[in-house]
């Protein structure tokens, strides 16, 4: 049921107000809802959102590939492939 997933990832973005890593999570986990709706902008904004977050905090992101495969996916979604490629690049470096 999509719109409970969302309803739930709403709450967890204000669960996660003052937890920066929780919210990073919750920005990759909206991005995943939104691309799996077909709204490929939407979900590339939660991902510039959560790897900003990232880029914040090093050292401390328990999976800091996932973002960048993500945002790989997207990016290659709307036609924008060297971009894409960067981000896979940039996740087999921190592989």
């Amino acid at each position: 049921n999509f719109e409970l997933v969302l309803e739930l990832l709403k709450k967890a973005e204000i669960l996660t107000e003052r937890d920066a890593l929780g919210r990073a999570v919750t920005c990759n986990n909206l991005a995943c809802y939104y691309r799996r709706q077909g709204q490929f902008r939407t979900a590339l904004q939660y991902l510039q959102r959560a790897l900003k977050i990232e880029s914040s905090c090093p050292g401390r992101v328990e999976n800091p590939a996932d973002t960048h495969l993500n945002t790989c996916a997207v990016l290659s979604q709307l036609g924008r492939h060297q971009n894409a490629l960067e981000h896979a690049q940039s996740a087999l470096i921190l592989l």
